[in-house]
Order: structure tokens, then C-alpha cells, then sequence
């Protein structure tokens, strides 16, 4: 019994020194990690000291890496370019929109002309068929005078009867319907005797002047027609 107890004892003596041993080289590690850190930390500073332009641009570089903001990429200004123009002759959808917003445009005016000469024409036929409930109008006046040589706005079946609506007309409308007929009838005598000097001059110095005078242009024969129509009427 006494042995054993012996043996035991022995036995724990053997660990309590391995504890100590292992204790005590964790310690001279320790101390010698500790001894090489000022070692690498005096060397260092040695360094420093030597040349201090070192640490200026050790302190430098991390001041330029924590403030330094990071590059915006730049855009690809070709690519923009190429989205923009794509291929060649191809219309963009701004250009496609403009050209359908003139379009409606352009046929909203025309069907509001087409509505303006259809009251005028039945403003016409209203004061020649239905005087009771017709109703004096300068401004559908005003597009009968302007429009009266125009076979387009003015169809020939409505000649007779616009010349009869101003048969009866006085004062400065009169005066500015027999000048404006005048006007077209000189028109047809100056293009008529144009034609005829031309006809007659077959010297060709004669033909080298007359390059430089502009050519008259001839009125329509619908024109001419009725102008000569209302001096008749109204002289």
C-alpha cells in the first residue's frame, strides 16, 4: 500500500515540473518576441532618424490612400455617339413625332379652309335663294373678293351668281373689283404683245437684249375670263 501511494506521488512531481518547464518557455518566448518588436521598432526608428524623408512620405501615402476619392469612370462618349446616330439615314423618334405633329397640322388648316369655303359658297347661295334668313357678313365678303379669279376655291357654277351679289355693290368695293380686273386684263395685253416682239425680232443683237428683260408671265384663261366678265357687269 505504501508503494503504490509512493508511486503516485512520484508521478504527480513529474507533472508539476512539466508545468513549471512549459510555463517558463512560454515566458522566455514572450520575452524574447517583446525584445525582437523593439529590436525591428529601434531599428526603425534608427532608419527614420537617418533619412526623415521616409516617414514624410510613409505618413503621405496613407494619408493619400484614406482621403484619396476613387476616379469617376468616364463615359464613353463614342458609344453615345453611335447610340445617338445608329445607322445612317435611319430618322429618329423625335424627328418621327415633329414631322407627324406638322402633318396633322397642316391637315387640320386644310380642313379648316375647306370649311371656310363651303360657309362662304352657302352664304352665296343663301342671299340669292334665302334672303329672309340671310344675314350680311363682311368677312365672308371679304373671302368672296379675294378668291373671285380662283376656279379652286371658286367653282364656275358660282361665277354667275357672285358676279350678281356684286352688281349691286357701291363705293370702294366697286372701285378695288374694276382695278383688280384691269390688272389681269394689262397682264394678258403685255404677255400677248411680249410674244408678238419676240415673234418679230429675228436680229440676233436684238435677242442678246432681251435676255436681260424678265419674261411676263401669261394669266390663266379662267382669270382672264372673269375679269373681263366683271368689267362688263359692273361698267
Amino acid at each position: 500500500m505504501g508503494g503504490i501511494k509512493k508511486k503516485r506521488n512520484n508521478r504527480n512531481n513529474k507533472k508539476n515540473k512539466m508545468k513549471k518547464a512549459n510555463k517558463l518557455k512560454a515566458a522566455y518566448l514572450a520575452s524574447k518576441g517583446d525584445n525582437k518588436n523593439e529590436d525591428l521598432n529601434v531599428e526603425h526608428q534608427n532608419e527614420v532618424e537617418l533619412n526623415p524623408n521616409k516617414r514624410y512620405h510613409e505618413d503621405n501615402d496613407s494619408d493619400n490612400n484614406e482621403e484619396r476619392p476613387k476616379k469617376k469612370k468616364k463615359k464613353n462618349s463614342q458609344a453615345i455617339n453611335q447610340d445617338s446616330t445608329d445607322k445612317k439615314g435611319k430618322k429618329s423618334i423625335r424627328q418621327i413625332k415633329r414631322e407627324k405633329y406638322l402633318q396633322r397640322q397642316a391637315e387640320a388648316e386644310l380642313e379648316a379652309k375647306d370649311q371656310l369655303k363651303l360657309q362662304c359658297l352657302t352664304y352665296l347661295s343663301q342671299w340669292k335663294h334665302d334672303k329672309a334668313n340671310w344675314k350680311f357678313m363682311k368677312a365672308k365678303q371679304v373671302w368672296l373678293y379675294k378668291n373671285k379669279f380662283s376656279s379652286k376655291l371658286l367653282p364656275d357654277e358660282s361665277w354667275p351668281l357672285l358676279l350678281e351679289y356684286f352688281e349691286s355693290s357701291q363705293g370702294n368695293i366697286r372701285n378695288m373689283l374694276l382695278e383688280d380686273a384691269n390688272k389681269i386684263i394689262k397682264q394678258m395685253d403685255d404677255w400677248t404683245e411680249s410674244q408678238q416682239n419676240t415673234r418679230e425680232n429675228d436680229n440676233t443683237e436684238e435677242k442678246a437684249d432681251d435676255d436681260n428683260v424678265p419674261e411676263l408671265k401669261k394669266p390663266d384663261e379662267t382669270s382672264y375670263k372673269r375679269a373681263r366678265d366683271l368689267i362688263q357687269c359692273l361698267q
